[in-house]
């Protein structure tokens, strides 16, 4: 018997971030192992003021169940389908970034829910530092507030293992406290403090925005909209003020991601992802007010091992843009440590991780915290992974009859890489220079398009060089006492229903047969060509 399908028998869940790729598989995962749920409440953001509900609504049907992994639940059901969803499932437009998730007084449901699970957030390495601290550090909080009104529900956050930082060795389940920070001292010399930093940091996304706003910078974006018109009519001045608005916008979105980038990594995080996703986690510990609490902190979460199928996936994310960059011989090289832990964690063992820590508890302290990782049990080093890759794509070529042959990497060091980079853009712009010249001569168009290609196969290697390199340089190992505790606590049945034991992944064949062969049939088909 599974205790864990007892524990769901008649709860009722609030679930956020269900449009995202973790969001689909664990409502997908309920409602087709857990159907005795009383009801899920769905939190999602609509795309507009007008009609919130209808527009939240319309995001739900296209966004989630419109996917295919709900096709085994289709067929189960059949011409019920759609019956099942609207009993079970109840959508509400909302929005995390406002302080009472710009709900009204009163919401059907709310007061009935036993469960709460926070999957919304921004991961993006580069978002814009307002965007990412309103939706992964302030939403959460304001998430717990709200939760405040219920009755002595459970919150179950969804974190980011890196939230520490960089670290060697082992990585403990243990809290951040709150006002730390890897680098402790704040960007004006005071000691970091999460309420500071957040007000300082929105502060300054302000300003920019005001700076943009300007005569003179729009006057600039007006020069800029002139100078970058496609063809050759005169446009007129409605289109010219859109065009300048899209500068701005952009102006304004690449000044706030740079600045997002910039304090994290001064203060010691990796990225605008694990700056935010701390500063959160350090705002549920201050203001949680005898509320329970999880913190579940997965890895780099990828392909499903098992569940909804092997391989599922979803977006052109995580480890993707650089493997199968490789497999194309793009990216014939990159600055990573052979020896570092690659920690890749499958989708349904952080879905089954949540079901199971709500539902069995830890260990009693609050906040408890679950890192669901594989470093310390099951390690994956980045040379056995890119072995891996070699092979795979060796028998099953990205591109067939181009005659490619993937050599091994060569781990460059990080300066080396840098320098090659830049060698290779030299060379490039020279190219581009010289064609320009001889432009009458045949062939010139086509050189031209492939110089261009190659411009963006550079542009986009220097971006991921920059997002991923200090993730292939890690030498620390997440511990997981915690989640192995949790793991056996449950009976035989539930361990096999809601499994997220790593120590049985065979690194090589998830790699060769369920992730690379999930990842080119559920994204890169989709892709454009």
């Amino acid at each position: 018997m599974s205790e864990i399908g007892n524990f769901y028998k008649g709860k009722t869940l609030l679930v956020t971030g269900t449009t995202g790729f973790l969001g689909k598989v664990l409502l997908e995962r309920i409602l087709r192992q857990l159907p005795h749920v009383c009801k899920i409440v769905l939190l999602i953001r609509p795309n507009s003021n007008h009609n919130s509900a209808a527009s939240a609504r319309n995001r739900a049907h296209t966004e989630i169940f419109n996917s295919s992994i709900f096709n085994r639940l289709r067929s189960f059901y059949g011409t019920r389908f759609d019956g099942f969803i609207r009993e079970k499932v109840e959508i509400i437009a909302g929005d995390l970034t406002r302080p009472d998730l710009g709900l009204p007084a009163d919401v059907p449901k709310l007061d009935e829910v036993d469960l709460i699970v926070n999957l919304a957030a921004l991961v993006g390495f580069d978002e814009r530092v307002d965007h990412a601290i309103r939706s992964n550090s302030l939403g959460p909080y304001h998430l717990l507030n709200y939760a405040k009104r219920f009755r002595n529900p459970t919150m179950l956050h969804v974190s980011t293992a890196f939230v520490h930082g960089p670290r060697s060795g082992s990585v403990p389940e243990q809290i951040l406290e709150p006002d730390t920070a890897p680098a402790p001292m704040d960007i004006d010399g005071d000691p970091f403090c999460v309420e500071r930093e957040i007000d300082r940091a929105l502060r300054l996304a302000e300003s920019v925005e005001s700076e943009s706003r300007t005569p003179s910078a729009r006057s600039e974006f007006r020069f800029q909209a002139k100078a970058h018109r496609t063809t050759g009519q005169v446009p007129n001045n409605s289109e010219l003020e859109l065009s300048a608005e899209r500068k701005r916008q952009q102006w304004v979105g690449k000044t706030l991601s740079q600045e997002g980038f910039s304090r994290s990594r001064h203060y010691g995080w990796f990225d605008t992802y694990t700056y935010t996703k701390a500063m959160g986690e350090q705002l549920l510990v201050k203001s949680r007010d005898g509320l329970n609490v999880i913190i579940l902190r997965p890895s780099i979460i990828e392909s499903s091992l098992r569940e909804p199928e092997p391989g599922w996936i979803e977006g052109f994310q995580t480890s993707t843009p650089i493997l199968f960059g490789y497999g194309k011989g793009e990216i014939p090289d990159f600055p990573g440590n052979p020896d570092s832990f690659i920690d890749f964690i499958p989708v349904d063992f952080v879905v089954s991780a949540i079901l199971a820590g709500l539902a069995v508890g830890t260990d009693g302290r609050n906040p408890s915290v679950l890192q669901v990782a594989s470093s310390s049990e099951n390690p994956l080093r980045l040379e056995q992974l890119m072995g891996y890759t070699r092979e795979y794509f060796s028998r099953f070529p990205m591109r067939t009859g181009t005659g490619l042959v993937l050599q091994p990497w060569k781990y460059s060091g990080r300066g080396k890489f840098k320098w090659w980079l830049k060698v290779s853009q030299k060379i490039l712009r020279a190219a581009v220079t010289l064609n320009d010249r001889f432009a009458f001569c045949p062939g010139a168009a086509r050189l031209n398009h492939k110089l261009s290609v190659r411009r963006m196969h550079l542009e986009r290697l220097e971006h991921l060089s920059r997002l991923y390199t200090d993730y292939m340089r890690l030498q620390c190992q997440f511990s997981t006492d915690n989640t192995r505790r949790l793991f056996q606590s449950l009976n035989s049945e539930d361990q096999m229903r809601f499994s997220f034991d790593t120590s049985a992944i065979d690194w090589r064949k998830y790699v060769q047969e369920i992730h690379l062969p999930g990842v080119r049939r559920h994204v890169i088909k989709r892709l454009p060509r």
